[in-house]
């Protein structure tokens, strides 16, 4: 026995499985994994979890998820809800479980029974909708966000992923520019929103409009986009301004971010070497 499965032994139920959360919380999903598989592995005799292992096969699956084994996820989730209710946060892990093994349809059904009651936070519902756009429904991603902004239209996200998804669905980009000259304007200090309406006026030829959008724009905020396609339409509008200077600064980053996105060369096998 090791020293892990000691200290399981010796902990009751309840706080060993607080113990677990604050390792999954940590990060520690190996352990996590490890701890919950022992208090899993014995189910009643008709072949069911037991009731108290609910709570354990959710956390589970949880792991298993974040430790990029959907299958093995969704398999354990769906095991905890068999036995005792799970989180709505878990119910959208499971759904993305399904989309990741191209369970479309189960996915996009999971998705939408959580979001059409409309009852979860803003939070959630924007998980929601960026699975559904993740699963080629970017219409249904912005009814997600419609909803959000029905109940707040003050929350600058929701509008600027609605228009985000807008455009992913074909429609006109004078909706797009709405949705986030809305975002800008409801939260005016949030760069990647800032970024996101320079990068659209710049495509729809608006030079003018999209220097003044982009403002006060240094060497420090080149550093913070993560946009490579929206770094290089930046860059090329600051050298038609004369801005030579920070347009390579912009250059730079979407080189560095397009190297960091490219996967690995593959190493060839032995008998591959001749």
């Amino acid at each position: 026995m090791t020293e892990m499965e000691s200290q399981l032994d010796q902990l009751s139920t309840d706080e060993g499985l607080r113990v677990a959360r604050a390792r999954y919380q940590a990060g520690r999903l190996a352990e996590v994994i490890a701890m919950a598989s022992k208090v899993v592995e014995r189910p009643a005799a008709d072949g069911l979890p037991e009731n108290h292992q609910g709570p354990w096969w959710e956390l589970l699956g949880l792991a298993l998820h974040d430790f990029g084994q959907p299958l093995d996820a969704a398999d354990a989730i769906e095991k905890a809800s068999l036995v005792s209710p799970i989180s709505d946060e878990t119910r959208i892990v499971l759904a993305s479980c399904y989309a990741e093994l191209m369970r479309i349809d189960l996915a996009r059904d999971l998705y939408l029974q959580l979001a059409i009651r409309r009852a979860l936070p803003a939070e959630l519902m924007l998980q929601i909708a960026a699975g559904l756009e993740a699963i080629d429904s970017p219409q249904l991603a912005m009814q997600v966000c419609e909803w959000v902004t029905e109940k707040d239209d003050s929350h600058a996200q929701a509008f600027y992923d609605m228009g985000f998804y807008s455009a992913r669905a074909g429609q006109p980009l004078y909706l797009t520019e709405a949705l986030t000259q809305r975002a800008v304007q409801l939260d005016p200090g949030n760069l990647h929103y800032r970024i996101g309406l320079v990068s659209l006026l710049i495509q729809l030829n608006r030079d003018d409009e999209a220097i003044f959008a982009l403002g006060t724009f240094t060497e420090d905020d080149v550093e913070r986009v993560t946009c490579a396609s929206c770094l290089s339409r930046i860059s090329a509008l600051l050298e038609r301004r004369g801005f030579f200077g920070l347009a390579d600064e912009c250059d730079d980053k979407a080189t560095r971010i397009r190297e960091e996105q490219s996967p690995a060369p593959a190493i060839p096998a032995r008998g591959d070497l001749r």
